[in-house]
C-alpha cells in the first residue's frame, strides 16, 4: 500500500516544522547560557578586578592567607574592601565572592573567588566556563599562556582558574 500524496505531504511538513522548532528551541538554548556566561564576566568577575585593581594601592597590608583558611581570607577581604569604600560585587549568593552560574541542560556551577594581591584565583569553573573566560581576558583559549591561565582541580573534573592583574 502507497501513502496518498496528501498524506506524504503532512508528513514531510511535519517533519519539516518539527526540525525547525528543534532548531530554534537549540538556538534559543545557546544564546541563553552565552548570556549568562557574559553576565557572569562582565557584571561580576570585571568588577572583581576593577576593585581589586583599586585597593592595591589602598591596602597597607592584606589579611593573612594561610592556604586553608579561604573563606574566613575572603570575609576580611570583602570587610577591608568596604572600608576603604571599594564594595564588592553583589552576587546571586549569599556571599560576595561565591557566585552560581546556572544555565540550561547543564550542572550549575559554584565559583569561588580568592583575591590575592596580584591575581584572582576561580575555584570550581566547568571547562566551558574556563575556554569561554580565556576567550573574553586572553582573546584565545590557552591554559597555559596569557593572563588567564588554569589547570585540572584535584576532582579531574573542574578548573582553577587565574587571573594575574
Amino acid at each position: 500500500m502507497t501513502a496518498s500524496g496528501r498524506t506524504t505531504n503532512r508528513f514531510v511538513s511535519m517533519a519539516i516544522y518539527t526540525g525547525f522548532g528543534i532548531l530554534v528551541i537549540w538556538s534559543g538554548t545557546a544564546l541563553i547560557n552565552h548570556s549568562v556566561d557574559s553576565k557572569f564576566y562582565r557584571d561580576f568577575l570585571l568588577k572583581w578586578h576593577v576593585g581589586l585593581m583599586a585597593c592595591n594601592g589602598e591596602f597597607e597590608s592584606w589579611p593573612y592567607f594561610s592556604g586553608a583558611n579561604h573563606v574566613q581570607y575572603m570575609e576580611e577581604v570583602t570587610l577591608l574592601m568596604r572600608r576603604k569604600g571599594f564594595p564588592p560585587p553583589d552576587s546571586n549568593t549569599g556571599r560576595p565572592y561565591v557566585y552560581r552560574v546556572k544555565r540550561i541542560g547543564v550542572d550549575r556551577e559554584d565559583i569561588f573567588i580568592l583575591c590575592l594581591p596580584k591575581k584572582l584565583v576561580l575555584y570550581g569553573i566547568s571547562m566551558r566556563t574556563f575556554k569561554r573566560l580565556d576567550t573574553y581576558i586572553d582573546g584565545r583559549p590557552s591554559a597555559e599562556t596569557g593572563a588567564f591561565i588554569g589547570r585540572k582541580g584535584k576532582d579531574e573534573r573542574n578548573y582553577t582558574g587565574q587571573w594575574t592583574l
